[in-house]
């Protein structure tokens, strides 16, 4: 049985372009959407960008006033500087490179300097005073930058001195009723490029007042030996800081507030002394194993004397220890 098959007419498909017209009568600048190379912003970019380098540097340099301070500036800056030159060799600009090799010469260069470098000679003063007629209580009011400081007790009067820094100290006392305030200032530090000394001062205190001390610093290395004082308040302030606090037996509640950035803190108490400790912040500590126990983030040790501590420190991260003897 025959049959007829109709098929659809093929069509001729070819793969060939119509040839593109050869007349610049119909290309138009403003079709083209490639990104344009601009090296006037580039450089207006590197040039503004230098500026504000240049002068965060120079700020720095003349707000910083101790070594420890410069090196912990110095670590951003030189990571600011790798990260320059990285990008600059990625996008193949060796300006931007060159900025940012200059800037970590500067980071590892500049504080190696300085600290080599000599500082400005010490000026020693040896202040001290009477008790003031009618006082019962006294105030130690002490702000001072970098260095060392030692408060222990033995002054004849209200209290005696050695102060050893960059410049003279300003020292003042006042009374009001029966409260003598004792009031110590370093004098002001002029930033690194000055190269400032760092202050060293001893303070002894009278024994027969009730003290309470406020105590602001930088980077400091403090000791302060309170067991022979009536001790009623301790407030303590500093960067970067090694710190020794020494306490004897409470005579009533006494709070004692120590705030640092970080660094290594001792706190020695007599074993007969209660006491009550906060953190606020990371810290490794010795706690339990001095005795202390924890109750919903509290520690406490009960001892036998009418008085108490109450501690709270403060710190971004430090190692804390609790000495009881």
């Amino acid at each position: 049985m025959a049959r007829d098959v109709e098929r659809p007419d093929i069509i001729d498909v070819t793969t060939d372009r119509p040839a593109q017209p050869d007349g610049q009568e119909l290309f138009h600048p403003e079709d083209d959407d490639r990104p344009r190379a601009r090296p006037g912003a580039y450089w207006f970019g590197l040039v503004v960008l230098a500026i504000g380098l240049a002068v965060t540097v120079g700020t720095l340099a003349t707000r910083v006033t101790s070594i420890v301070q410069t090196i912990l500036v110095a670590i951003p800056l030189a990571l600011v500087g790798i990260g320059l030159e990285r990008v600059g060799r990625g996008t193949g600009r060796g300006s931007l490179r060159s900025v940012g090799a200059l800037l970590l010469v500067v980071a590892v260069v500049g504080p190696l300097v300085l600290s080599l470098s000599t500082p400005e000679p010490a000026v020693t003063a040896t202040p001290s005073q009477p008790v003031p007629s009618g006082a019962a209580q006294a105030e130690l009011r002490a702000s001072m930058g970098g260095g060392q400081l030692q408060v222990d007790s033995g002054a004849a009067g209200l209290y005696s001195s050695d102060l050893r820094g960059p410049g003279e100290p300003s020292v003042q006392v006042t009374t009001a009723n029966d409260l003598a305030v004792l009031d110590l200032r370093a004098p002001s530090q002029r930033g690194v490029l000055a190269r400032n000394r760092g202050n060293d001062w001893r303070v002894r205190l009278n024994t027969s007042l009730d003290w309470q001390l406020d105590v602001s610093a930088g980077a400091v290395t403090a000791d302060l030996d309170l067991r022979a004082l009536d001790l009623r308040r301790l407030s303590f302030q500093s960067g970067v800081s090694r710190l020794a606090v020494r306490l004897g037996d409470p005579a009533v509640e006494v709070p004692v507030d120590l705030q640092l950035s970080t660094g290594l803190v001792d706190l020695y108490l007599p074993r007969t002394a209660t006491v009550e400790v906060h953190i606020d912040g990371l810290s490794v500590n010795n706690f339990g194993s001095a005795g202390l126990i924890n109750n919903g983030g509290v520690w406490r040790a009960e001892g036998s004397g009418p008085g108490r501590y109450f501690v709270r420190v403060r710190t971004t991260a430090a190692r804390i220890q609790i000495h009881r003897s």
